[in-house]
């Protein structure tokens, strides 16, 4: 009695273990909804790592080198969340099996039992411990259908994730200003109101509000995605999502009727989306008015121009630049913080490779 007693809290500890593991894990690669539980291993685990691999990342002053140190952390994060699991279960069973140590053969301390949790749940199978009584067999089982289960969801979860992850980059690769220089929110304007007019911003606005959409709820359901950087160098995710979204706010602020249509669906998706997707912790980081809002007001202007150039209906400049301020305090707080947290290069560059300087005249 006294034997129990003692060896009690261990059972407990491990059937604890074994389910909160089981759980997160469950929660993780199954179910469509995610709750905020910090003390699940997946939380902890992104979280310290993730302090860890950035804190690394901060002293390289190579930018290069830094990304590829970063595209490293995302694939490399799901091999090391499995481990992690696999551990832990195995703890966990390895606690359960030294409290039935006397329905175990060949079981005579904790190294012993981890010895056989493990065998058992790698489904290895070498004889050398064998589960005595019913009890202890259908233990065995449930453990060994455990293990399968755990791998066979990681690996049926990664094409979702990739695929997921794919989706993202390819309407990347469709963010081009026409310029050779880094891609910006009034250039894109420009580029697609030279295509179709308004009908091609609206075009164009309600493309990347689906692909807000798609990144939310992905995101939402592999929190792990916002860690994979992009293919490309010098374009990321986050990025593209404020340039857009700066684009859709200039036009929200400046072109009559605009709040009706498919820039209002882009911005409200946006902003819904910095606010929400991120399992990061939000950081408080505020950037001093001065020459950045100058710059920001002569690029507006220009923009400003241009519209009112081709007849395109805006409000008065005073009232749609004030809206323009209004519009980006709502989400631009959050992405900088984002981005600051993801490390993340501030500018998103396109590789076009540019026509040569007599075709590009002749197609003028």
């Amino acid at each position: 009695m006294e034997d129990v007693l003692v060896k009690l809290p261990g059972l407990l500890a491990g059937v604890v273990l074994v389910a909160a593991v089981a759980t997160d894990a469950v929660s993780t690669l199954v179910t469509t909804q995610r709750r905020s539980a910090r003390w699940w291993p997946t939380y902890i685990f992104y979280r310290r790592t993730w302090r860890l691999w950035r804190g690394l990342a901060r002293h390289i002053g190579s930018e290069p080198v830094r990304e590829r140190l970063l595209a490293i952390y995302g694939p490399l994060s799901l091999l090391g969340l499995l481990v992690i699991w696999v551990l832990l279960l195995l703890v966990g069973w390895g606690l359960v099996w030294w409290v039935l140590q006397d329905r175990l053969s060949g079981v005579h301390s904790y190294l012993d039992a981890l010895y056989f949790a493990g065998v058992g749940f790698f489904t290895v199978g070498f004889g050398d411990v064998v589960p005595v009584g019913g009890l202890a067999r259908m233990l065995a089982l449930v453990q060994a259908f455990m293990g399968l289960v755990t791998v066979a969801l990681v690996i049926g979860y990664l094409p979702t994730l990739f695929g997921a992850y794919s989706r993202r980059e390819v309407q990347l690769l469709t963010l081009d200003d026409l310029t050779e220089e880094r891609t910006s929110s009034t250039g894109l304007i420009e580029a697609w109101h030279a295509d179709r007019g308004l009908e091609g911003l609206n075009a164009a606005f309600a493309d990347w509000a689906r692909w807000c959409a798609d990144v939310f709820d992905s995101h939402t359901a592999y929190p792990m995605l916002a860690f994979f950087r992009s293919r490309q160098p010098g374009q990321h995710w986050l990025t593209a999502l404020g340039v857009v979204t700066d684009a859709a706010s200039i036009c929200l602020a400046a072109v009559r009727g605009a709040r009706t249509g498919p820039a209002m669906h882009l911005y409200r998706r946006a902003t819904g989306l910095l606010r929400t997707v991120m399992m990061l912790p939000a950081v408080s980081r505020r950037t001093a008015a001065g020459d950045h809002e100058r710059l920001q007001e002569e690029a507006f202007q220009a923009i400003y121009r241009h519209l009112e150039g081709h007849g395109v209906p805006l409000y008065p400049y005073d009232r749609a630049w004030a809206d323009l301020r209004r519009l980006r305090a709502e989400y631009l707080p959050h992405l900088r913080a984002t981005i600051a947290v993801l490390l993340v290069p501030p500018e998103f560059r396109n590789h076009a490779t540019p026509l040569p300087l007599d075709d590009r005249e002749r197609a003028r």
